[in-house]
């Protein structure tokens, strides 16, 4: 079977069932899950960019680690999941200990379950590179490459700066991260220094390619050309804050207009649509949306919540972040606060009632906007798809692949 390249879904286990072995061309196999959207929007952005560098030359898959674990490994992998993002969308991060506690004290007692269907998943698929982008299955993962034999694998880690120490493990090949700070956690959780290389957050091939005028893609969404634009989003699974945050922009009188990046969230879409059709300032709802690259291009700053990808995405734009720090911070995030602070990227709000002011001073403050705008281009990266498309391309080069299982 050929591998769908311009697919940007993962296989389902039914899918992954009918893949004939043997590619002629090296197949490379991205690991995933669908808690959130990073994983796979970093699956997406790398295959992208291995396929416009290298087109022809490589057959992709991506593929949920719930479909590979097998029928139990699967049930608890949708309780997880589900539990992660009904907190995203609810704004109920506080679950996140108890989440994320859950699913470390079931890695190890899930070994002896997962691992058999595992095998057989990667025998069916026979990978000449593994690329994993979620942290906990690297056990998993160790325990069939000790069975059925080395296979190259890169370990591409999606949080920008406050690591899990599932992340990593000793018989990762190599660890791509985003910032000195992720660097240097992953070393603290004793991976060899050589081992890591900073190339920054993978992202769609857009966001490094010249896109259409500014006023021209302003004219074709509908906007005022001359008129401050907010971009609202909260990942993509929504979250309850960018319909409070809307109306509360919307009741300021400031000169702006809202771009709202609604995700998965249906119902918020249909509430934001509603109070967009009676909202005393131009607002403009979306749900979930592969035009985010132009609808940053067309923005002057963004409201997000401490996520690495958004962050990331608006750096590449040179778009100044207000981030909404007012809600429970997950662990993996806790990071991104300080790297806003620190590097003057942005303003960090701790209560909903820093917003107005924020926003505010944004648009009168010339000189402070201009100044983060300058932090952001320091401190940049929007190749890193393109890099680590180069760096799978370099070595499988000379593949080396065993595959024994018995």
């Amino acid at each position: 079977m050929q591998i769908n390249h311009s697919s940007t879904g993962s296989l389902t286990s039914e899918a992954m069932s009918k893949i004939t072995p043997g590619a002629s061309k090296p197949r490379v196999v991205f690991i995933v899950c669908e808690a959130g959207g990073g994983h796979h929007s970093a699956a997406r952005a790398i295959t992208q960019a291995l396929h416009h560098a290298y087109p022809h030359q490589f057959d992709t898959v991506t593929v949920n680690v719930e479909d590979m674990i097998g029928p139990f490994g699967r049930f608890l992998g949708t309780v997880y999941v589900g539990s992660y993002n009904l907190a995203l969308q609810h704004g109920h991060y506080w679950l996140e200990p108890w989440i994320f506690g859950s699913l470390s004290g079931s890695r190890t007692s899930l070994l002896p379950f997962g691992v058999p269907h595992f095998r057989k998943a990667l025998a069916k698929l026979k990978p000449d590179m593994v690329v994993m982008l979620i942290h906990g299955a690297h056990e998993v993962m160790n325990a069939t490459l000790q069975r059925d034999g080395y296979i190259p694998n890169l370990t591409v880690v999606t949080d920008a700066v406050t690591i899990r120490d599932s992340w990593v493990h000793p018989y990762c090949d190599q660890i791509i991260v985003s910032t000195p700070e992720a660097r240097e956690a992953c070393i603290q959780h004793g991976v060899e220094a050589q081992k890591i290389e900073i190339l920054g957050h993978p992202m769609d091939i857009r966001f490094s390619q010249p896109l259409p005028p500014r006023e021209v893609l302003r004219k074709q969404y509908g906007l005022a050309a001359d008129r401050f634009t907010l971009l609202i989003m909260m990942g993509g699974s929504g979250g309850k804050n960018i319909l409070r945050f809307s109306e509360m922009i919307a009741a300021s009188q400031l000169p702006v207009q809202v771009l709202a990046i609604c995700g998965k969230d249906q119902k918020l879409f249909q509430q934001m649509q509603e109070f967009a059709s009676q909202a005393p300032i131009p607002i403009h709802p979306f749900g979930f949306t592969t035009e985010v690259p132009s609808l940053m291009s067309i923005s002057d700053a963004v409201i997000t919540k401490p996520g690495p990808g958004t962050i990331m995405e608006a750096m590449a734009c040179d778009l100044p972040i207000i981030l909404d720090d007012s809600n429970y911070t997950m662990y993996q995030e806790k990071g991104n606060v300080d790297f806003i602070r620190d590097n003057g990227i942005g303003t960090v709000i701790d209560e909903s009632s820093e917003l107005i002011p924020a926003i505010r001073n944004l648009i009168e403050n010339p000189a402070a906007y201009q100044a983060m705008r300058e932090n952001i281009r320091k401190n940049k990266r929007v190749d890193a798809g393109l890099r680590v498309a180069e760096q799978i391309h370099t070595r499988l080069a000379h593949p080396a692949r065993m595959w024994h299982q018995e």
